[in-house]
C-alpha cells in the first residue's frame, strides 16, 4: 500500500508513569517526540495523520479523541480506525522517536490486509503496525469485553509480519529517564 493511500495514527496518550512526565512532549534536536513522528509520516506522503490522545496538537495532524477513554492504545486505535480517511492506518507510538522513516515506508508497502506488524527477532510490535479500518468492529468488541490488549486484536485478524532489518536500537521505546538519556545521546550522534 502506498503512503498516499493510507492514514496514520500517532499514539500520544497514556499516563507515562515510569517516565514521570508526558513522553509526547519530550524533545530531541529541538522538536518534540510528537512533532518528530508527525513530520516523519507527512514526509512519507501520508496526508491523513491523526494524533490519538486528548489535548495533543501537532501541525499537519488532526486530533482524534477516544470513544472509550482510558482503555489504552486499543481505545485510541479504535477511534482512529473509525475516523480514518483511508481503508488502513499505519500506527506508530510517539515514544519510539528513532524508528527510521524507511522502516515505516516498508511496513506500509508490505500491507496487503488485516494487520501487518513490524517484527524483530521473535517479537511482534502491535504499536508499529498497519491495521485495516474494517477491524474497528473487532476492536470495539474487545473494548466492550474489557480486554484492551492490542495483541488480542492481532490474534483476531490475518497477520503479515514485516521483518525489521535495521539497527535494533532505533526501536528503543522511551519509558524511563535512562531510555531518554540513551535516545538523546544517539540522536545527537553519540550512540
Amino acid at each position: 500500500m502506498k503512503a498516499g493511500q493510507i492514514s496514520a495514527v500517532v499514539l500520544a496518550g497514556g499516563y507515562s508513569t515510569r517516565m514521570g512526565r508526558d513522553k509526547a512532549s519530550l524533545a530531541l534536536n529541538g522538536r518534540t517526540f510528537l512533532e518528530i513522528q508527525v513530520d516523519k509520516l507527512r514526509a512519507l506522503g501520508v496526508a491523513d495523520v491523526m494524533v490519538s490522545g486528548a489535548g495533543y496538537r501537532a501541525a499537519g495532524a488532526r486530533t482524534v479523541a477516544d470513544i472509550y477513554p482510558h482503555r489504552g492504545p486499543l481505545g485510541g486505535v479504535h477511534a482512529c480506525l473509525l475516523s480514518a480517511a483511508h481503508p488502513a492506518c499505519l500506527v506508530v507510538s510517539t515514544d519510539v522517536p528513532l524508528i527510521p522513516s524507511e522502516a515505516l515506508m516498508e511496513l506500509a508497502q508490505a500491507h496487503v490486509g488485516g494487520v501487518t506488524a513490524l517484527c524483530h527477532g521473535e517479537r511482534v510490535e502491535p504499536l508499529m503496525a498497519v491495521y485495516d479500518c474494517a477491524l474497528a468492529g473487532e476492536a470495539e468488541r474487545l473494548l466492550n469485553s474489557g480486554n484492551t490488549s492490542m495483541m488480542q486484536l492481532l490474534r483476531r485478524a490475518p497477520l503479515t509480519r514485516y521483518a525489521y532489518r535495521m539497527d535494533e536500537f532505533l526501536l528503543t521505546n522511551c519509558n524511563t529517564l535512562e531510555d531518554y538519556a540513551r535516545i538523546l545521546a544517539c540522536g545527537e550522534g553519540k550512540p
